[in-house]
């Protein structure tokens, strides 16, 4: 009987740690395709946005590289293999709960931060070649206009009683040959801090959702390369 629990567990912890490598791949993936993502906007976003996603990148490496230790531990029955990989578990697990535990508190003060870093890049819209192309680019691509909205930019701007606005602030045909002229009127009623806010918010979850799946694999693995270790203790008496 204990026999075949043994050999329940140990291919159970097999599965388990395949599925883990497949996780870590997956973290990384994820880890890297935000810090991809968040690359092109670096002058809006402050630093904390890049760590977590850096973090995941690291934390998804060596998770492949711990996982592939507890494969091997378990299919060869390593007793001191199986119990490296429970303890390299535990001490992940915990810095995983940290990762999933930040993410979520940068996704709740996500659209504050984002609207901070807006506000103070607008003096030097059309002085900073490279402010003022992110800040067109963000405008174009997230149909929006201004902090909260198109009435931010006037101080900035001094266009107080011409009302005018940058052309991006307005929905404009490519390839059109006239006149244009973006005022408050005719520009994008949804502020940037919402618009852009919400698409960094909705990046920041993706990691602390990838963090909860991975914590609750990680207990999971933990409790069975325990229990496997102490089986495998115990048929081979060590001490």
């Amino acid at each position: 009987m204990l026999s075949k629990i043994f050999t329940t567990v140990k291919y159970t912890l097999v599965s388990v740690n395949f599925l883990f490598l497949i996780t870590g791949i997956i973290v990384l993936a994820v880890g890297s395709s935000v810090q991809s993502a968040y690359n092109g906007y670096h002058q809006f976003l402050s630093e904390r946005f890049f760590s977590l996603p850096a973090f995941c990148v690291a934390t998804g490496v060596i998770i492949f590289l711990v996982a592939f230790a507890g494969f091997y531990g378990a299919f060869m029955e390593s007793y001191y293999m199986i119990m490296a990989f429970a303890g390299a578990m535990v001490l992940m697990f915990v810095f995983q709960l940290s990762a999933c535990i930040a993410g979520y508190v940068l996704k709740g003060s996500t659209v504050a931060l984002v609207q901070q870093q807006l506000l103070n890049t607008m003096d030097v819209y059309g002085s900073n070649l490279e402010v003022t192309k992110l800040w067109d680019e963000v405008q174009n691509d997230f149909t929006c206009c201004g902090v909260l909205n198109s009435s931010d930019w006037l101080p900035h701007l001094h266009t107080e009683e011409s009302f005018g606005l940058p052309i991006s602030c307005c929905d404009h045909v490519y390839g059109t040959i006239q006149t244009f002229n973006c005022n408050t009127t005719l520009a994008y009623t949804t502020g940037c801090s919402d618009a852009f806010g919400n698409w960094v918010k909705s990046h920041a979850a993706s990691i602390g959702v990838a963090g909860i799946v991975l914590v609750i694999m990680q207990a999971l693995a933990v409790v069975g390369a325990l229990w496997l270790a102490n089986i495998t203790r115990q048929e081979r008496q060590f001490p």
